[in-house]
């Protein structure tokens, strides 16, 4: 048998990757993939992760407050998710589960049922990514109601984001998105202002929406949290009208808001709830959709139909294991408990830090350990050093000086965001919530001088 490298010499084997130097890795990256994007970025080079500490190649630690824009809700490389994937490799298990009967994904669609609100929520399907998982529900609200030619749009949210493909980026309500794309799936799509409940009657009551697409809280859109009075009535306009109300959970669910689920905050049951980012410990893509089993037979319940939304990692057997092990690992370690506990931490410290510092900080929102806060206008002249707001002069002292990982949302550039990994030491927390005291005196500092 020849060798790769008789093949191509400058072929790369994972034994040559996991050697890689930095420069190695910078110029490959730079050359076969977006280099703009890693520069703009400010991206760095972590050659090993564990819970929340983050090594990067210089052999610096890193505090990981952002999990990943939340996938890391179990922690960094968590061992009982990857011995849970070692064990179908053991078993050899046939890995593809699109067209066949399953174990292992059919183990993951049953575990799923039992998290949903009331366990009303019985039918799955798997995709790879956030997106994907949109994608796929929304066929499901359109093939669901397609002999009902009045229902010819999906409702959504100005603000939201739910991912970056053609369906997702049309039902996201951030035209920053959605630039350069041509009409995508526009035409099919009405937006209304988040929380805002007379716009959602007005919109329901036309009778002509096959899907109302809703985050719970508005993750990229700046930490926005529906509030009680829009979310139930949500529930009852869509019943009322046979609109389909669809709870995009990919940032708040599996525990992170302190609920399995955030829907359950208030008390509704959705028809369906999209997943991601942190079912599988982020070790495995893998994401998807469940929904009432009288919406899922609606689409998909007939020989016409069976097919029309299959894919080929469906199921996959390492991909659902991944699931399996990281939803036993939140139930068994109690992470809704965890995620209201640190995340009272965090909100009271920073809620101390504005106080403290008065003019920088706006406001803190979220529930839970998805925390949202947003800065203040930068002062007039300080502008072109600083930007527009004190976001990203905090964002960069806490980064650079503390090594903390934390992000702004690309959607509202004013607001960061703290997503820590659940499982996050208590003195990695009070170690970051130090650096970020220390990150809005600093900014203060420079308002005041």
């Amino acid at each position: 048998m020849k060798k790769v490298k008789d093949i191509y010499k400058e072929f790369c084997t994972v034994d040559d990757a996991v050697k890689f130097d930095f420069e190695t890795v910078k110029r490959l990256q730079s050359v076969y993939s977006n280099k703009l994007k890693l520069e703009l970025s400010g991206a760095k080079y972590f050659v090993r992760a564990e819970n929340a500490t983050l090594i990067d190649h210089e052999g610096n630690k890193h505090v990981d407050m952002m999990g990943a824009v939340g996938v890391m809700t179990v922690g960094n490389n968590n061992p009982f998710v990857w011995e849970q994937i070692a064990k179908v490799w053991d078993a050899k298990c046939y890995s593809m589960g699109a067209v066949s009967y399953h174990n292992i994904a059919s183990a993951l669609y049953r575990d799923l049922a039992l998290t949903t609100p009331g366990q009303k929520l019985t039918k799955a399907q798997t995709a790879g990514g956030g997106a994907e998982a949109i994608e796929g529900a929304l066929k499901l609200c359109k093939i669901a109601n397609r002999n009902k030619p009045h229902k010819t749009k999906i409702l959504a949210t100005i603000g939201a984001f739910h991912g970056k493909t053609t369906g997702a980026v049309s039902a996201g309500g951030k035209d920053t998105w959605q630039a350069y794309q041509g009409r995508l799936l526009l035409d099919e799509t009405f937006h209304i202002p988040f929380n805002d409940v007379a716009a959602l009657e007005k919109e329901l009551s036309k009778g002509i929406y096959q899907g109302f697409f809703v985050e719970p809280i508005q993750g990229e859109g700046g930490v926005f949290v529906a509030s009680d009075e829009f979310m139930q009535k949500a529930r009852e306009l869509c019943d009322k009208y046979e609109t389909y109300l669809v709870c995009d959970e990919i940032q708040t669910g599996l525990c992170r808001t302190g609920k399995f689920w955030a829907s359950e905050w208030y008390g509704i049951v959705p028809d369906i709830i999209t997943f991601a980012k942190g079912i599988s410990g982020g070790i495995m893509p893998l994401a998807g959709y469940i929904a009432k089993p009288e919406v899922f037979d609606a689409a998909y319940g007939t020989p016409e139909t069976a097919f029309h939304h299959t894919a080929t990692y469906q199921g996959s057997a390492y991909a659902c294991a991944a699931g399996i092990g990281a939803l036993q690992f939140m139930l068994e370690n109690d992470l809704c408990g965890e995620a209201e506990k640190k995340g009272k931490i965090i909100k009271e410290a920073m809620l101390a830090a504005q106080k403290k510092y008065p003019g920088i900080i706006k406001e803190i929102r979220g529930r839970g350990c998805l925390i949202g806060v947003e800065f203040n206008p930068t002062k007039a002249g300080l502008e072109d050093k600083y930007g527009p707001n004190w976001a990203m002069e905090c964002e960069r002292y806490f980064s650079t000086e503390f090594r903390i990982q934390i992000m702004h949302s690309f959607n509202n550039p004013k607001v960061f965001r703290w997503l820590p990994p659940l499982t996050a030491p208590m003195e990695d927390v009070e170690y970051a919530l130090k650096a970020f005291d220390a990150s809005v005196k600093h900014v203060y500092d420079l308002a005041n001088k």
